[in-house]
């Protein structure tokens, strides 16, 4: 499966462990622009690809969705940081999370999501994440 400019973009910065207010400064840009280019809401522009692709060590291609006959150092951490968090629980209830908050028009159980169930169920799967969490980091020794 192709990834999209915004995936590719939010999972180099995850892989290097930056927050987007962190990207954002390193790129020179506003936290909310950062926002809307991994929402996909606002394009790159060529220098902003060439400053991306500098900051993670890949190459534009890659950034671009494309493939390259020599791989980066960035590349392979990208890669590597893909293939674990494909398989993150923790990723897929925090995508979760942002779907019960931001996706307009759904629904639950077959009856449209009010605000208040949306606050509910996005307050429910932090909840639980976070105590997973924590029993998570009690089992492997990281509290």
């Amino acid at each position: 499966m192709k990834s999209t400019i915004p995936e590719v973009i939010i999972t180099l910065r995850e892989s290097h462990n930056l927050s987007q207010a962190q990207l954002a400064k390193l790129m020179g840009l506003n936290k909310n622009v950062m926002g809307r280019i991994e929402h996909g809401d606002r394009p790159l522009r060529a220098e902003e690809i060439l400053k991306l692709a500098e900051i993670f060590d890949v190459s534009t291609d890659f950034i671009l969705g494309k493939k390259s006959a020599n791989v980066p150092k960035g590349e392979t951490l990208y890669h590597k940081h893909n293939e674990q968090t494909a398989k993150d629980l923790a990723r897929k209830i925090k995508d979760l999370i942002d779907l019960t908050e931001n996706e307009p028009d759904l629904n639950f159980d077959g009856l449209p999501l009010t605000t208040d169930n949306r606050k509910l169920l996005a307050n429910a799967l932090e909840i639980g994440l976070e105590l997973s969490q924590r029993k998570q980091a009690e089992h492997y020794g990281n509290n």
